[in-house]
């Protein structure tokens, strides 16, 4: 019996998707990219050709190359679990994954955060909150809303950091941090740290902090989406601050639950006065040496 790929996406619904943590990521990519042009196509005759003319079909729509990414990474998903499963023998077609530069660099300066706080306070206090305890923080958004009441620890100042897309962690609190997760451990002993105004878990940014940043003009003139400000910018702001306050980067990627240190090398550029601190610190070592002895 030849499977197709559908047949591989329908075991991949029951035995994978429920244990992932966007499976609806996955869902919306099957449904909208991958069904329609290869769902009916048997897992033993899909060639190289066949997933570069889905990459053009995919590319055409003019989605980012971290859409592209994620559509073809999918399919790589389903085609290893077919021959895992024993559902065809493979070989896996060869072809290539987009290269994805989707780093954001943006940060807010002094000025601009005060001023979208000011903004947001305007408009809602519990987003005023949950931006300044970003700022204060450096956490992502998932694992902002993510919190629980029993991950706080009052007496130790720290938040203990779990479910993220690292290890595990814990991140001490700052004064403005520990107060907003006082206030927000009394309103809600039972569910999530931050909830909506109906007690509802909030799963993203809305339309609450985007007006205020577009009342900021944050955003004027900025085509390219990397430079745009968006939550996430709150978290490139904490480190960008930290670094440029003068604090080693191994301590800025313990912060920010970064896997690897290379992930935090992308904020070495706001401190290029460390490396000229360290070398004039040998300063004082090559003064003890004469002509004589070099």
């Amino acid at each position: 019996m030849s499977h197709t790929v559908k047949d591989a996406w329908t075991l991949y619904q029951e035995l994978k998707l429920p244990s992932l943590k966007k499976p609806r990521t996955d869902l919306q990519v099957w449904q909208m990219h991958l069904a329609p042009y290869l769902a009916d196509k048997e897992l033993t005759v899909i060639k190289s050709v066949d997933v570069l003319r889905l990459r053009a079909k995919i590319e055409a729509k003019q989605l980012s190359p971290q859409s592209v990414h994620h559509v073809l990474a999918l399919l790589r998903r389903l085609l290893h679990r077919a021959i895992e499963w024993d559902m065809y023998p493979g070989p896996l077609p060869a072809f290539d994954m987009p290269k994805v530069q989707n780093d954001r660099t943006r940060f807010l300066t002094m000025e601009e955060a005060a001023f979208l706080l000011l903004e947001l306070q305007k408009r809602s206090e519990l987003w005023h909150d949950i931006s300044l305890f970003a700022l204060s923080t450096g956490l992502r958004s998932g694992e902002i809303f993510n919190l629980l009441p029993e991950h706080i620890n009052i007496a130790t100042k720290t938040i203990a950091v779990m479910d993220t897309k690292s290890d595990n962690r814990v991140v001490p609190l700052n004064t403005a941090a520990l107060e907003i997760a006082s206030s927000y451990m009394k309103r809600n002993t039972s569910s999530y740290l931050f909830t909506t105004i109906y007690g509802n878990k909030i799963q993203f940014a809305g339309k609450v902090y985007r007006s205020a940043v577009k009342a900021c003009n944050l955003n004027n003139g900025i085509v390219d989406r990397r430079q745009r400000v968006v939550f996430h910018t709150l978290r490139h702001t904490f480190a960008s601050w930290l670094v440029q306050g003068g604090f080693p980067l191994a301590v800025v990627s313990r912060l920010l639950g970064h896997s690897d240190i290379k992930m935090t090398m992308r904020y070495s550029h706001l401190a290029p006065q460390q490396g000229q601190e360290a070398v004039s610190y040998i300063d004082k070592y090559m003064q003890s040496f004469t002509r004589s002895t070099v």
